[in-house]
């Protein structure tokens, strides 16, 4: 139990650190996804296939964030 809270903590510090650095995102990623891992983008592409399989191969999936850098909202349907 302790290791899932320990993923979902790395994933929200993940989060809270895109949010905190949007801004600076914007200038040189926007309209791209962003891999996001212990709070540092490790890869990004404008295909989130492309970059999914990137990532997985070299960072446990897991502790990885992937997000969508753009001004608007990015709203998925699953």
């Amino acid at each position: 139990m302790s290791e899932i809270i320990s993923l979902f903590t790395e994933q929200e510090r993940n989060r809270q650190w895109f949010e905190k650095n949007k801004e600076m995102l914007l200038e040189k990623y926007e309209g791209r996804f962003i891999a996001i891992y212990k709070q540092a983008i490790v890869d990004s592409d404008e295909d989130i296939g492309k970059l999914v399989e990137r990532v997985e191969a070299k960072y446990p999936s897991e502790e990885i964030s992937v997000e969508y850098v753009s001004r608007e909202k990015l709203q998925l349907i699953l």
